[in-house]
């Protein structure tokens, strides 16, 4: 289901970007595909860096540019052969931008690439500032982005999250969710953050859950409820899926295909806020969270402007974001 045939990997040749590279050639081998590597100078800092060596005075097309790209294509080139073993190496792109990140996020979108790879902290090696530039891309990117921190965990990718606010953007992350599940033989875990500000039933939609039941039960058959009617409506890649009950077990399998199923479950969880409780239950139940980058407003908040890019700074584990498909 899941196709890669080309993945990008942004770089700065830091320790942080680095991270991506494991991750990268685990997919590539899955699927594949081959890996580019992109180095994006930023424009001011590779100047004044430049002056200051080469002294004054200076001709900037024929003295700056020329070097600036010459050192970093050599150093790319040199880090791709390193890095990405021959069957599924590419090519090394450098490009100078003033706004790197919106040089990736353009560049992967109009060349056609399958995924964006990249490490969540750059060379700044600062938490403060952890995933400065992965925010950006995620923010800019119609090419889904995973960003990655640390080595790929001993057991695998088993377990994928999936965090919803009830809304049909947040839960069209099953797409991806469910290709992953299928390609790597995983589970699928749906969380829903109760936030305690506020009343627990305030979260869902209004005309939604069914009174008198508890508000863990109910946001349980609610979700579950939103699966079924999102899987009659969106096939999942080129089969249609349904959700199927068995034996107290919910489990997503393809119509009329019974050799294949994923199991299926729906945590939800109360706490002060959902990019926390999201984290925390990730980093220690779960391989990869999968979200869309926007949501439902309100109390579970823009999933761009706020969770998705917080669980991204305090995940240990990679997270996948993706724009919701748009149907023709």
């Amino acid at each position: 289901m899941l196709k890669l045939n080309k993945i990008l990997v942004p770089t700065d040749f830091s320790d942080g970007s680095k991270d991506a590279y494991k991750y990268a050639r685990a997919l590539a081998k899955k699927f594949g595909g081959k890996i580019d590597f992109m180095h994006v100078i930023p424009m001011l800092k590779y100047l004044n860096e430049s002056i200051r060596k080469l002294g004054l005075p200076l001709d900037m097309d024929k003295d700056i540019y020329p070097k600036i790209l010459t050192d970093a294509q050599k150093r790319a080139d040199a880090e791709l052969e390193i890095a990405v073993p021959k069957e599924m190496r590419g090519k090394a792109i450098v490009k100078i931008d003033r706004k790197p990140s919106e040089r990736i996020a353009e560049y992967a979108h109009k060349k056609g690439y399958d995924m964006i790879v990249m490490g969540a902290i750059g060379s700044h090696k600062n938490k403060l500032l952890k995933g400065s530039t992965t925010e950006k891309v995620i923010r800019q990117s119609e090419v889904p982005v995973l960003a990655v921190n640390g080595d790929i965990p001993p057991q695998g990718i088993n377990r994928v999250l999936i965090p919803t606010d009830f809304s049909s953007l947040s839960i069209s992350a099953l797409a991806y969710a469910a290709s992953m599940a299928t390609s790597f033989g995983t589970s699928i875990t749906m969380l829903h953050v109760m936030e305690l500000y506020g009343s627990p039933l305030e979260n869902l939609p209004k005309g939604e859950g069914e009174p008198g039941r508890g508000d863990t039960e109910s946001m349980t058959t609610t979700i579950l409820a939103k699966i079924k009617k999102y899987l009659e409506n969106n096939p999942l890649g080129e089969d249609q899926w349904s959700l199927e009950e068995k034996d107290g077990s919910y489990y997503l399998c393809p119509v009329g295909d019974d050799s294949r199923h994923i199991r299926f479950n729906v945590v939800i969880l109360r706490g002060i806020s959902a990019h926390y409780e999201i984290s925390e239950f990730a980093n220690s139940e779960s391989d990869i969270i999968v979200m869309a980058t926007h949501g439902r407003s309100g109390l579970s908040h823009l999933f761009l402007g706020s969770t998705t890019e917080k669980v991204i700074m305090s995940s240990e584990i990679p997270v996948l974001t993706m724009r919701p498909f748009k149907k023709k």
